[in-house]
């Protein structure tokens, strides 16, 4: 009887003992950007040239778990968005958060506000900052959140990891790349990372909700990943997106009509310096049906460079050209610079 007692005290301990203090976490990343370029938007497609100070992706953030059963955790998120740049109303606003279950065997189910699936399986995005183009692939669609959503992550095995999203028939709209999956939608994903191998490769499917909302109303979105390491030292990977889309109506909804197919490619790489704390990157980008207008087309070249000053401190340099050609349009080429400082904690 002792010792089932001490057998028992001693779980409760192990559980008490797991309990863990949230995790205060975020980023400040600041960067310098010049760009030049034609608007063919404007009369006579005048050259512009902008200087800007961006804040790009900082966010500060909560995060955490408990131990609710030798097995099973409850887990949560609240991120938030910040401008450091600016009083901008877009401070504060949320970013990914939610609050789930995580379970050794059974995998781990969140709800709240959510990316995409298909944000997992980007391993070609190398940019990082503003170059031409932000700091994404060029395909119309990458990574949109979702309220009201649900996502499951299976249990990873032998590197392979399945996982899925689901947005609820609530009020989902957006207005933005970043905003556009709408409701009743959902996506699927796998990805293989095995570990202490050079190969990692993925695929992933969106199906946007029937009152998604953005520059172009996308219906669904087909992506596979893959990125192999030669050495220590070189990475190189590839990526091709299918997207297809339906025509707006007058209210900027999603209309019964389709329109082109977008084709979305990215090639990049990566060297790290020897001996240096120097990353260097490129990245490709080629985009045929852009925004699914029939031959318009997107090309993209991004270089550029990361500075390990220490675990928490990263200093940015890079360079981009943008080159949009559409129908009937006189062609857009667009070019910047930019350098900046990124703060982990």
């Amino acid at each position: 009887m002792k010792k089932l007692l001490l057998a028992s005290a001693i779980a409760a301990l192990s559980i008490t003992a797991a309990h863990a203090a949230p995790t205060v976490y975020g980023k400040a990343y600041l960067t310098l950007d010049v760009k030049d370029g034609n608007d063919a938007a404007k009369a006579n497609a005048n050259t512009e040239t902008r200087t800007k100070l961006n804040s790009n992706a900082s966010r500060i953030g909560v995060k955490g778990s408990e131990a609710l059963t030798a097995n099973t955790d409850v887990v949560y998120q609240l991120e938030y968005r910040l401008e450091v740049d600016t009083n901008s109303k877009a401070s504060f606003t949320a970013r990914d958060t939610y609050l789930g279950l995580a379970n050794k065997k059974l995998g781990t189910l969140v709800a709240g506000r959510l990316t995409a699936v298909d944000d997992y399986v980007n391993y070609a995005n190398v940019t990082t900052g503003s170059p031409v183009g932000d700091d994404d692939v060029l395909a119309s669609v990458s990574g949109p959140r979702a309220n009201n959503a649900f996502a499951y992550f299976s249990p990873e095995y032998n590197g392979v990891q399945l996982m899925g999203v689901y947005a609820l028939d609530e009020t989902n709209k957006g207005t933005s790349k970043e905003e556009s999956f709408g409701r009743d939608a959902w996506g699927v994903a796998a990805k293989y990372e095995p570990s202490n191998m050079p190969l990692k490769a993925g695929v992933s499917y969106l199906k946007a909700g029937a009152d998604s909302k953005n520059t172009v109303v996308f219906d669904s979105a087909l992506r596979a990943s893959v990125a192999y390491a030669v050495n220590p030292a070189i990475t190189v990977a590839g990526q091709y997106q299918l997207t297809d889309a339906y025509a707006s109506d007058e209210n900027g909804l999603r209309s019964s009509v389709k329109k082109q197919k977008e084709h979305a490619y990215t090639v990049s790489g990566t060297y790290k310096v020897a001996q240096t704390p120097w990353t260097a990157y490129g990245q490709l980008d080629y985009v045929n049906n852009a925004d699914h207008v029939k031959n318009n087309k997107e090309q993209r070249i991004v270089v550029g460079g990361k500075y390990g000053f220490n675990q928490n401190t990263t200093g940015h340099i890079y360079s981009g050209y943008l080159k949009e050609k559409a129908t009937g349009a006189k062609d857009q080429n667009s070019y910047g610079i930019g350098a900046g400082l990124e703060y982990k904690f």
